[in-house]
């Protein structure tokens, strides 16, 4: 029986202002993974095909990608490119879909293979550096460093699920999947268009005046909340 399993990565949960307008946020991205082993179980149809398709889609050095592939012949995993838009991933899907239903038309045994996207999570802010130091930001691993990501780490982060997949007795592909539980939202008091006003404002005292230090806190009049 064969057997293999892979990870389903959370998805970190959002920050938002007190509108529901995002501060910080994850997108999905993928990771190319290379399987040598299964490309170089019959190079004849299966090596120029993919790295073929690999050309139509993406910018690579293919000798290179055919340098790898050929002295890793026995690793089922290479990650060749990390973080690709879900645009490039489903351009390759079609491009071997394509390519696939040619061969099968005219009965040939080459087929694009040993080419797989992997799941990821890209940590994105979409004002930028607005309340930077509020918001804090994540570090390569994905967690969090300095302000609400520090602060609520153990809140933003989830646990990561697992698919199972088995051949049984009967050489039937038998898949488990453990979903990933995500993380959760944290809604923060900062109204984003009070936020740019304030930063405009401190960043003119700086640059007229300036200080060591300069920082504000914004409070409604009527009841003093912050």
């Amino acid at each position: 029986q064969e057997y293999d399993s892979r990870v389903i990565p959370y998805r970190r949960g959002d920050i938002v202002d007190r509108n529901g307008t995002f501060l910080a946020t994850s997108e999905k991205v993928y990771n190319l993974i290379l399987d040598p082993k299964q490309i170089m179980s019959s190079p004849e149809n299966y090596l120029e095909p993919t790295l073929s398709a690999l050309s139509q889609v993406f910018d690579y050095d293919l000798a290179e990608i055919r340098a790898l592939i050929e002295s890793h012949s026995d690793s089922p995993y290479i990650r060749y490119a990390r973080r690709l838009p879900y645009k490039q991933k489903e351009a390759f899907e079609q491009i071997k879909t394509q390519m696939n239903e040619a061969y099968s038309k005219n009965s040939s045994k080459e087929r694009v293979k040993g080419v797989w996207f992997e799941d990821e999570y890209r940590r994105f802010y979409p004002y930028g550096s607005l309340a930077c130091n509020v918001v804090g930001f994540t570090q390569g691993d994905g967690a969090g460093s300095g302000g609400i990501e520090q602060y609520y780490n153990d809140f933003l982060k989830g646990v990561n699920g697992r698919e199972y997949g088995y051949l049984n007795e009967e050489t039937d592909l038998e898949r488990v999947i453990k979903p990933a539980a995500n993380g959760n939202t944290i809604v923060s008091t900062i109204d984003v268009n009070v936020q740019k006003i304030v930063e405009q404002y401190l960043d003119q005292w700086e640059q007229e005046t300036g200080s060591d230090m300069s920082a504000a806190i914004v409070m409604d009049p009527n009841n003093g909340e912050v």
